[in-house]
């Protein structure tokens, strides 16, 4: 690979937030053409924070860049931001172009005397699953719909950050530094654990599920809500928190594992699940809502193989038109 290749001035242009249209398409074709390209950029980010350079920086004929960013890629393959291929699992490059699509961008605003802080963002698209590995090597993954905000450096105190929607979490242990999920409702405080946060805008409740370890539960202004123990749950709504057991830690914990697990469930949940695993969104009779419960389980099956095993167990007709699917008691 040569820097010839390397859209440099565009890049510059993102990294000091003037990129227009037409170098933000430019970055995109670029980050497509190789499966390598998704890598390279955020080695050159890696660069750009360590150097602090003008844009000037940037131009191919410079070979101090080059030097740096090939001994960083041969040093440091571990800090690769990595996500892993599956099914509806969105590949490198989607993610990364998915960043510039919302205009989030990764550059320092000088702060008087103190270093700048060069921030990811990375969101789940609609029916789809995301894993990435943070800077500590922590393990995320996002469920449908979900987004996570991290420093591309944690600081030297603790490891911040911020997140929507569901996520499961694989903390790697640092007894030196806590690890803080911002939530809209809470944060969740660990040195090292796996535990499940869900955000369901839907019922305006929050859920923390803790898989191992240990989870501190705090206010957003830093008042205790509880101390959770391996298997179980604490659910948050208008202020008011409840400690439970996890009933099924399999099926609350599948999605990761690009599996859904239902156990005598009503419809409506069903249907919640659902609308988030393949991104449509579904109009239903009171009637089936109310009076069905179901088990069964979903890995491969397509919607509309899902819907035919539904209506195998329940009588009903169902229409599917784009994003939009629509079920009626027969």
């Amino acid at each position: 690979m040569t820097s010839e290749n390397i859209p440099w001035n565009a890049i510059a242009a993102f990294f000091r937030n003037e990129a227009d249209e037409e170098q933000l398409q430019q970055i995109r074709t670029w980050l497509k053409k190789s499966p390598d390209h998704p890598r390279l950029f955020r080695e050159i980010a890696d660069t750009w924070k360590l150097t602090q350079k003008e844009p000037a920086f940037y131009e191919p004929d410079s070979e101090l860049l080059w030097e740096q960013l090939m001994l960083r890629i041969r040093i440091h393959p571990s800090t690769e931001k990595r996500l892993y291929p599956g099914l509806k699992w969105v590949a490198a490059a989607a993610v990364v172009v998915l960043v510039f699509i919302a205009g989030v961008w990764i550059g320092g605003n000088r702060r008087s005397g103190t270093s700048p802080l060069f921030y990811t963002s990375v969101m789940a698209p609609s029916g789809s699953r995301t894993q990435i590995v943070l800077p500590d090597s922590t393990t995320v993954w996002l469920n449908s719909g979900a987004s996570i905000r991290y420093p591309a450096v944690f600081q030297k105190s603790s490891r911040d950050v911020e997140i929507t929607g569901e996520c499961f979490f694989d903390v790697t242990k640092d007894p030196q530094r806590q690890f803080i999920v911002h939530a809209a409702d809470f944060n969740v405080n660990v040195f090292g654990t796996s535990f499940n946060i869900r955000e369901n805008r839907r019922n305006n409740q929050m859920e923390v599920a803790l898989i191992e370890g240990n989870v501190r539960v705090f206010t957003k202004a830093g008042h205790p809500l509880t101390v959770l123990e391996p298997g179980e749950q604490f659910i948050y709504k208008e202020g008011k928190g409840l400690v439970t057991k996890i009933g099924n830690m399999e099926a609350l914990t599948a999605w990761k594992n690009n599996m859904l697990i239902f156990e005598d469930e009503p419809f409506e949940k069903i249907v919640q699940t659902l609308e988030g695993w393949y991104g449509v969104k579904f109009e239903v009779d009171a009637a089936v809502l109310n009076n069905h419960r179901y088990t069964f389980r979903v890995k491969t099956e397509s919607l509309k193989e899902v819907l035919e095993l539904i209506s195998v167990i329940t009588p009903i007709a169902y229409t599917v038109a784009g994003e939009k699917v629509t079920v009626k008691y027969q």
